[in-house]
């Protein structure tokens, strides 16, 4: 049967105390077997196994140590849901050899909550016994003086998961990681002391005695896979010892005192286990140092010294989850890994040393000249391999997007007639993509995931496609993704991206990314000139422009629209959005000039993106020798202001909902306490008169419901708002590339400042990530002068208006204007001496 194994499931230990000291194997698995094993040689055999047993009982944990009153012998102590057990370890002998290993109980203890882990040690300062603390599920700490119950303590009445446990001899401490991330200590004696605070009411008043006290608390930022003791940083006074810990993506180690001394970020690797071994020391009276040794769900085992890097090995086919430093067959040093399936290995740092000494028989004359012509060749070698550099991997797998045209006509109808899709003629307009994964190499691969990302006005038949495997030789995988378009929100990007993850034969994660873009009849249809408008730019390229008519073939191949149109069609063409808006565009073919208008100012964008996109592809297979490169020009004043307002309106729909969130929880906060005050008064056998305590408690629920239809609508308002201001700030970019003649890798770093992608949480949105990229920019590649350069930037924070943020665009614009490049070759970022600035990206602002 499959069993199942986790960090804690592995000791070793001299478990039967037998007087030559050789180390014992002890391994338990969740479904609750006991086994030691008593290594003897290089290979596995079925005698190295010397105790199997059923416990009975799921074992978490497993742990060897002085836990039996009146013997200083190792005892075992295994953790099970709901007890705890102590066993004696005997060799059962006869004529001077051992036939078998038993175990005999010297003690258990039931829990009340379901454990989780445990840790042991000299609590109180004991001398040559052990105490065990048992941390549950809950976060309540049992505490067992060897046979003897001492006490339970609740750490913190917010607990929700339990987390690793330590403790620390020197100051009496246990050392905790919640689920709030902070790393606490608490003293033995103040736990010990504190009134008993297990199943009792934390908010009931006149509660005597002393409340549990953290002796120190400090936030790491992540969940901590592992806290261990030691002496890790080579700085350390004799009597000094430190704590370190292992996060999700961070190694830290921590002061005695509770300060952060040093981390290190690891995100590259997953950590399935960590453990700290001891080094041998220098000298007899230097105090011992320690290394940190790592094992990762890549199968790789890293040491650490003072974080870092000096040795690094792969294991194969073994992930481990709990890792041991022992002396095992008489040879220390040897590692001791153990994977989630109970596979248990013994292994050493190092390469095989030769078996015998190599020794020249030969005695004959040294051939210098061969010895050189083969150094020759070799370095030759090394040279021609390294200048290969990274070999491609010996799968690929590529996604190609076949985008149809012309929209879906023949489907079956499977929406409500109030949905909110975008219809023609009372059709739904759908674009069915298909996207064919094709594997190239010779291995498999598996666990491949495709995950489309588009704008949100798209519905998607699918967001996300799961493959089990694919294998070679095998043909491309057809996936069909259904577009609509919804009728209550702009489009704000036709650019659809895909990306694959998958894994490799050899267990190694590959991603790859597709991008492609879908029809502009999509979101728009064709409809009668419209000449009136609010908004308009125009644009200026340096070719004749060709007829709208092969500019917008696609729209005209469409099946709902007639001959007629393409006629109409000469400089003027008008499209409606699915969203109800209108767009349009003119050509002026003497002065190569485009107009693009509309009737609201996002809308502007789409219509014209898609017409330089069609203008860059018609004229990029037209590019004769010599002829200088078709470019497109925004000579205008940049519409900043419109621009801002759009701003405003999201700002302002922010705030609003800011304020109707915080109605909310004083509403509900409210019917809480009119709702237990009612409770009261209907329990008592005398009641007194409820004086419309249950008007008020009516009043206040209809309060509620207002307000969370009040959020409702204000997100819904929202979610457009931030579709015409992601449409807005692409038009914005555009223009400010055509305006200052940006090339692809400035424009490109401008885009991820000036971000497009709007996503508003609760404690972050649009706005704040912008100005802070803007300050970032303007006091980096676009900064002034030295003074700029070195302002600290600072604190990211909700603002309470947009003023600073029109400010730092503005101040972009104008350092753009003044020739100012963000990637620019030479010195980066240079502006004009004569440039104008304001102190909205100033060196000393703080807001």
């Amino acid at each position: 049967h499959d069993e199942e194994f986790d960090v804690g499931c592995l000791c070793v230990a001299n478990i039967d105390n037998e007087p030559g000291g050789t180390n014992k194997i002890i391994t338990g698995s969740h479904q609750g077997i006991l086994r030691m094993y008593g290594p003897k040689q290089k290979e596995y055999k079925i005698e190295d196994l010397i105790l199997e047993k059923n416990m009975e009982a799921p074992i978490l944990q497993v742990a060897a140590g002085r836990f039996v009153q009146g013997t200083r012998e190792i005892c075992l102590a295994l953790l099970h849901p709901k007890k705890l057990s102590v066993y004696m370890v005997s060799a059962v002998s006869s004529g001077g050899a051992v036939n078998y290993y038993s175990l005999s109980q010297a003690y258990e203890h039931q829990f009340q909550r379901p454990a989780f882990n445990m840790c042991y040690g000299a609590f109180g300062g004991v001398r040559e016994r052990d105490y065990i603390c048992v941390q549950s599920l809950d976060g309540v700490l049992s505490f067992f003086e060897q046979d003897a119950f001492a006490f339970s303590r609740l750490l913190s009445p917010n607990f929700l998961v339990p987390g690793p446990l330590c403790y620390m001899a020197k100051f009496d401490l246990f050392i905790v990681c919640g689920n709030a991330m902070f790393i606490e200590a608490y003293r033995y004696q103040v736990l010990a002391a504190a009134a008993d605070n297990v199943d009792q009411d934390q908010s009931a008043e006149g509660k005597s005695g002393k409340k549990v006290q953290v002796d120190w608390s400090t936030n790491i930022g992540e969940h901590a896979q592992h806290i261990e003791v030691t002496r890790f940083s080579r700085s350390l006074a004799a009597n000094q010892q430190e704590i370190l810990v292992v996060g999700e993506h961070t190694i830290f180690t921590i002061k005695e005192n509770g300060g952060i001394k040093l981390q290190k970020r690891i995100a590259e690797y997953t950590i399935s286990s960590a453990l700290c071994y001891k080094l041998p020391a220098e000298t007899p009276d230097a105090p011992p140092f320690f290394n940190l040794l790592l094992s990762t769900h890549q199968g790789h085992i890293m040491i650490l010294r003072e974080m870092q890097l000096v040795w690094c090995a792969r294991l194969q086919g073994l992930i481990p989850v709990h890792t041991c430093v022992d002396t095992i067959c008489n040879v220390r040093g040897m590692v001791i890994c153990m994977d989630s399936r109970g596979k248990v290995q013994v292994c050493y740092m190092g390469t095989d040393p030769p078996s015998a000494s190599l020794v020249n028989t030969e005695m004959k004359e040294l051939n210098y000249d061969e010895m050189e012509e083969e150094h020759q060749e070799l370095l030759r070698i090394i040279r021609q391999t390294h200048g290969e550099g990274q070999r491609e991997a010996e799968e690929q797998l590529t996604v190609q997007a076949q985008v149809p045209e012309s929209l879906d006509w023949s489907q079956e109808d499977d929406t409500d007639a109030d949905d909110p899709v975008g219809r023609v003629d009372g059709t739904v307009m759908q674009c069915t993509v298909n996207l064919y994964i094709t594997l190239g190499g010779l291995k498999p691969v598996e666990n491949i995931t495709v995950t489309l990302k588009a704008a949100s006005c798209f519905v998607l038949s699918q967001s996300s496609i799961y493959l089990d495997n694919i294998a070679p030789g095998d043909g491309p995988q057809v996936v069909p993704v259904v577009f609509r378009v919804w009728t209550t929100v702009l489009c704000s990007n036709l650019d659809v991206l895909a990306t694959t993850s998958y894994f490799s034969a050899n267990n190694e994660p590959r991603t790859s990314v597709t991008e492609f873009r879908l029809p502009f009849a999509l979101v728009a249809k064709l409809i009668q000139p419209v000449k009136n408008a609010s908004f308009k730019i125009q644009l200026e390229c340096n070719r004749q422009p060709p007829p709208l008519q092969s500019l917008f073939a696609g729209l005209l191949a469409q099946p709902h629209v007639s001959a007629s149109f393409g006629q109409q069609m000469t400089s003027l063409l008008s499209v409606q959005y699915v969203s109800g808006t209108e767009a349009t565009v003119l050509v002026s073919k003497n002065a190569c000039r485009f107009v693009v208008q509309a009737s609201e100012f996002a809308s502007l964008w789409v219509l014209t993106q898609e017409l330089c996109f069609r203008l860059q592809e018609y004229f990029a297979g037209q590019q004769g020798a010599g002829e200088e490169p078709f470019m497109i020009a925004y000579q205008d004043s940049l519409p900043l202001h419109d621009f801002f307002a759009l701003m405003d309106d999201h700002f302002a729909l922010r705030k609003h909902l800011e304020e109707l969130r915080s109605d909310l929880c004083d509403r509900t906060q409210q019917y809480r306490v009119i709702e237990k005050r009612l409770l009261v008064r209907f329990k008592d056998r005398n009641p007194s008169p409820l004086n419309h305590l249950d008007e008020l408690l009516s009043h206040t629920f209809d309060q509620v419901l207002q307000l969370t239809e009040g959020i409702d609508d204000v997100e819904r308002a929202l979610r457009t708002v931030s579709c015409h201001l992601a449409a807005a700030t692409e038009l914005v970019l555009l223009l400010i590339r055509f305006r200052f003649e940006l090339d692809e890798e400035n424009f490109r770093v401008l885009r991820l400042h000036l971000s497009p992608e709007i996503a508003d949480t609760v404690d972050q949105g649009w706005e704040e990530q912008v100005d802070a990229s803007l300050i970032h920019l303007l006091r980096t590649s676009l900064a002034r002068n030295a003074k700029d350069r070195s302002a600290l930037p600072p604190p990211m924070k909700v603002p309470q208006d947009t003023l600073k943020l029109k400010k730092r665009i503005t101040s972009v614009v104008d350092r753009l204007a003044s020739g100012g490049r963000i990637a620019a070759a030479g010195e980066q970022g240079a502006v004009a001496e004569g440039g104008e600035e304001d102190d909205a990206g100033g060196g000393g602002e703080e807001d």
